[in-house]
């Protein structure tokens, strides 16, 4: 598989002053974020990353992120005063992927909440939004994953993951993209971009499972309010107000799929 890199100088030019940090190989962008933070580095900055050994998502999961054929980066920022739910962080950055890979590649994804980005039914895109505190400044961390032109996936993922492209030749393109549209959002959120994850979501109106201190449910997903949160009315009539956390979600014909 042919590797395109990343161009730096590109890359710092498009960012307009946004700190850029670039890694050849590296454990996970969010970790290293928050050593650079907890290590008094100057926030706002992003880190990229060629691979990862160890990218992780939600839950504890792992992130598959093989040299050269994704992109893989984290943009860490200080919360403002009130802090922010990570759960709408989540959500706005699910937004600023879409916009950018619609923007360099014509394509649409879809997105199950409340991380994940679907082409064709394979997810493509994950996130992880984390916050903490770095001596007494609050922090957010949202890392970023997308499967640019992946074609060795792990047997155990092969059906569930998928790739956007079969080339890397928008990698850097699609990577600048991918920040200013992020990071815009987090900035400064338009008026449109829960209503543009609504319409985008595969959730809404399915019945979904989900699990929550290790008891599952089920129900219909009705709506998405604009913290990002997950309205689902329960098959024993109960309706339930859900944030990112700790829940596992997947759509009720897809249970036999490992959930990314």
């Amino acid at each position: 598989m042919e590797r395109n890199r990343y161009d730096g100088a590109m890359l710092r030019e498009r960012l307009g002053g946004l700190p850029l940090h670039i890694f050849r190989e590296i454990d996970s962008t969010n970790s290293e974020a928050r050593r650079y933070a907890w290590g008094g580095g100057a926030i706002p900055a992003v880190f990229l990353a060629e691979g990862q050994t160890a990218g992780r998502g939600r839950m504890g999961r792992g992130f598959y992120s093989p040299d050269g054929t994704g992109i893989y980066f984290s943009l860490l920022f200080e919360l403002p005063q009130e802090p922010n739910e990570v759960t709408r962080l989540t959500a706005l950055a699910a937004v600023g992927v879409l916009r950018a890979i619609r923007r360099v590649t014509g394509v649409t994804p879809a997105i199950k909440w409340v991380n994940d980005l679907y082409l064709e039914g394979k997810k493509i895109a994950g996130i992880l939004a984390e916050s903490f505190l770095a001596e007494k400044t609050r922090c957010a961390v949202l890392g970023v994953g997308v499967n640019l032109c992946t074609a060795d996936f792990p047997a155990e993922l092969k059906n569930v993951a998928g790739s956007l492209m079969t080339h890397g030749g928008l990698r850097n393109e699609l990577t600048a993209a991918l920040i200013e549209e992020v990071w815009a959002l987090l900035k400064s959120p338009d008026a449109a971009v829960m209503a543009e994850y609504r319409a985008h979501s595969t959730v809404l109106g399915k019945t979904v499972t989900y699990t929550q201190n290790g008891i599952r449910y089920e129900g219909v997903a009705q709506a998405i309010d604009d913290g990002g949160r997950l309205t689902v009315r329960r098959a024993d009539g109960v309706t339930v107000l859900l944030s990112g956390g700790e829940i596992s979600l997947r759509l009720a014909n897809q249970e036999k799929k490992e959930d990314l």
